[in-house]
């Protein structure tokens, strides 16, 4: 029995999918656009810092491609950022060694900072992010008691859809999308399977249904798209 998936984002890799012995369908509609600043004022501050050394956060590689790609050279910043895509963005501009911290999530990055405060204080420290940032990261440094500059540099947007039909499963890769998709779609069936890239977006499903949710062991598309073949397929079994 085929199972129908639904995708709401983009696969940066296509390719991930196109290996697998596995009956399933899966459409994608992205649910949220992700639009770069082309603000001459970001910009302007984007090369200004380009030429300073700062502590340089990251959370999405949206941000990372961002910064990066409009900078002429490479900075000489401490880069603390999220595994998974945000990282493997980052390790086509920098090597591996100019990353300080690092966590599956905002939540886990967070407490690495407010257990490791120190190095941060001692240069000026940046957030590079879009307009619809969770509040975690500037609230830990509140808790520290060190100042920190966010930099929007990109702006996200939902894109409405309304999805009918029987689902089985479906993909979010962000809580924008989670929020996205339950704005338009009051509904969902009890029986749907809902996997998430990560806790964060695990706790935005959570606040707005009861479904089960399984989230990736990392931050990545591999590993969020494994997690559905690893338990459709053991769902195929049960029905046999």
């Amino acid at each position: 029995m085929f199972k129908s998936i639904f995708n709401t984002g983009d696969l940066s890799d296509p390719t991930l999918i196109e290996d697998w012995n596995f009956n399933f369908r899966m459409d994608t509609f992205p649910l949220i656009e992700k639009e770069l600043s082309y603000d001459s004022a970001v910009e302007e501050r984007i090369f200004e810092l380009g030429r300073k050394k700062i502590n340089a956060v990251f959370t999405s590689e949206v941000a990372v491609r961002s910064v990066f790609e409009r900078l002429e050279e490479k900075p000489d910043w401490n880069i603390y950022c999220l595994s998974g895509k945000t990282r493997a963005t980052l390790l086509k501009f920098i090597p591996d060694a100019g990353i300080c911290g690092m966590g599956s999530n905002s939540t886990v990055l967070a407490d690495f900072i407010k257990e490791n405060p120190a190095p941060l204080r001692e240069y000026p420290t940046v957030f590079f992010c879009g307009d619809r940032r969770m509040p975690t990261l500037p609230a830990a440094f509140e808790q520290i008691d060190t100042a920190l500059e966010e930099l929007v540099c990109y702006k996200t947007s939902c894109c409405p859809s309304r999805i009918r039909g029987d689902i089985d499963g479906f993909l979010f890769f962000s809580p924008s999308a989670v929020e996205c998709y339950f704005a338009h779609n009051q509904e969902i069936s009890q029986n749907a399977v809902l996997f998430a890239i990560g806790q964060t977006t695990a706790k935005s499903i959570a606040a707005h249904c009861t479904n089960k949710v399984i989230v990736a062991p990392e931050p990545s598309e591999r590993a969020l798209l494994n997690e559905v073949k690893i338990y459709f397929e053991a769902q195929q079994k049960l029905e046999k």
